[in-house]
């Protein structure tokens, strides 16, 4: 597989674990970044790069006096996303007239804590990049990139919290309605965007990373998303990490389980949440409704 290809499928940031167990080759990665096709956007993280290039941003660095920001940033501290990031700048307030051709440019005064140095480049600082982000992306969007900071132990969960509680000014009321919709123990992009969509549409499932367990009280595994009191399960079924044995054996004993204990079980794919989410919202909708059915008291 191209890892171009690959890459603009899945929001233009992958890991090289998550690119070469979908089937993208090393060498295909050596030659793209010889070619200038994808970039490395920090260790074991590629990108496509930023709206025209990450040269767009590191022009408007030069051009500008500015720090690269909002999912810019993201991308350069190796968050993932399931969107192509734009080209972002951030200088002083006392800036007003600066602009670059092809790069947003934001106007605040950022403290010292607040920027730092990633491969030369002055990019604001994990946490101040979510925060801004959730100013300017949609919900759905910024979840994504919360979660993956999170999960990559870039930002804490209770430091995220923490500032979108003391944000004050335009987007603040918007920051704290995302920071309560997302999930320290979310597993993936897939996840959390799956997550978001069944949010948005009213299906908030009451439990994630559910354990499941037997009758005997041993535990069979951690699922993405449950409904105890319905006994229904949806799982974000992501290709990547479903190809070796172990998992196949696991995803087969977590159904079976499922089923011997009544529970219903739903899996959705990449393909699934991005391509077809009507699907997956109809698919929810009318596997809760059937559990739903099925546990109220006859003649009711």
């Amino acid at each position: 597989m191209d890892p171009v290809d690959f890459l603009t499928a899945h929001g233009g940031v992958a890991h090289r674990r998550t690119m070469l167990a979908a089937g993208v080759s090393k060498s295909a990665l050596t030659r793209a970044l010889a070619d200038g096709r994808i970039l490395r956007a920090h260790q074991k993280v590629y990108c496509l790069g930023t709206a025209g290039g990450v040269g767009v941003t590191r022009l408007a660095v030069l051009a500008t006096g500015g720090v690269i920001s909002h999912d810019a940033a993201a991308a350069l501290h190796g968050i993932e996303m399931a969107h192509r990031p734009d080209s972002h700048v951030t200088v002083g307030r006392n800036r007003a007239r600066v602009a670059h051709p092809g790069c947003f440019v934001h106007r605040s005064d950022l403290g010292p804590s607040e920027v730092m140095r990633v491969d030369g480049l002055p990019v604001t600082a994990p946490l101040r990049t979510v925060l801004d982000c959730a100013r300017t992306l949609e919900p759905a969007e910024v979840v994504v990139i919360a979660d993956s900071a999170v999960r990559q132990e870039l930002v804490s969960f209770a430091d995220l919290r923490h500032a979108a509680h003391e944000v004050r000014g335009r987007g603040a009321g918007r920051l704290r309605r995302v920071v309560d919709c997302c999930d320290p123990g979310s597993g993936s992009v897939l996840e959390s965007a799956l997550r978001m969509l069944l949010i948005e549409h009213g299906l908030k499932p009451p439990r994630t990373q559910y354990e499941m367990r037997a009758a005997s009280g041993r535990h069979l595994a951690t699922v993405d998303f449950a409904w105890p009191d319905l006994r229904v399960i949806v799982e974000a079924d992501g290709f990547a990490y479903h190809r070796g044995r172990k998992a196949y054996l696991r995803d087969r004993t977590l159904g079976n389980a499922c089923t011997l204990a009544g529970w219903r079980l739903l899996r959705f794919s990449w393909e699934d949440v991005f391509q077809h989410p009507a699907y997956v919202l109809r698919s929810t909708q009318r596997v809760l409704h059937l559990a739903a059915e099925a546990t109220r008291p006859p003649g009711r």
